[in-house]
């Protein structure tokens, strides 16, 4: 289920197209254009701050977050996971060992390509529909979730306060 390199790119690519996504090393508050949206997203969406995240929280976020997507998935639906610029995944949220590290051999067999995490901690991590109905967008520097389509919205917006998120639009 691991995407190959072209397959990664041309993910990579609908998501600058669709999304407008423009990646940046500036954090909400260290910007001076921190009102500048990184994404275009359908209505509707939703954005939330992760300021003040204990580490309980996010620990939590894994399990949370993989229920809120498994819940807005439909039957037979897969979704993309992706670690932006470096690896991406297409995978049936329902099955648990699609969702694991994958060992790729680079010659001396040591290279693993990370499953995206579900808290973006230095990394943009994305989990998509696979035709994009809807979203959940991790912005590291900004601490941001991003969230956008009408079967995932609800699901987050059930979980966000036990994860201390705080909603900003």
């Amino acid at each position: 289920m691991l995407l190959n390199e072209q397959e990664t790119r041309a993910l990579e690519d609908r998501v600058s197209l669709e999304l407008r996504f423009r990646p940046s090393a500036q954090g909400r508050s260290h910007s001076l254009l921190w009102w500048k949206r990184p994404f275009r997203l359908p209505k509707p969406w939703a954005v939330y701050a992760l300021d003040g995240v204990s580490q309980e929280q996010i620990e939590k976020t894994p399990e949370a977050v993989k229920a809120c997507l498994l819940s807005a998935t439909e039957p037979g639906r897969r979704l993309y996971a992706m670690d932006w610029y470096h690896c991406a995944f297409l995978y049936d949220p329902r099955k648990e060992e699609e969702q694991k590290r994958v060992k790729l051999e680079d010659g001396d067999g040591k290279y693993r390509a990370p499953f995206p995490f579900y808290y973006p901690d230095g990394d943009y991590y994305f989990f998509l529909d696979e035709d994009f109905c809807f979203g959940y967008l991790g912005h590291p520097w900004r601490k941001e979730i991003w969230v956008f389509g009408e079967a995932l919205l609800p699901e987050i917006a059930r979980v966000a306060p036990g994860l201390g998120w705080k909603k900003l639009r």
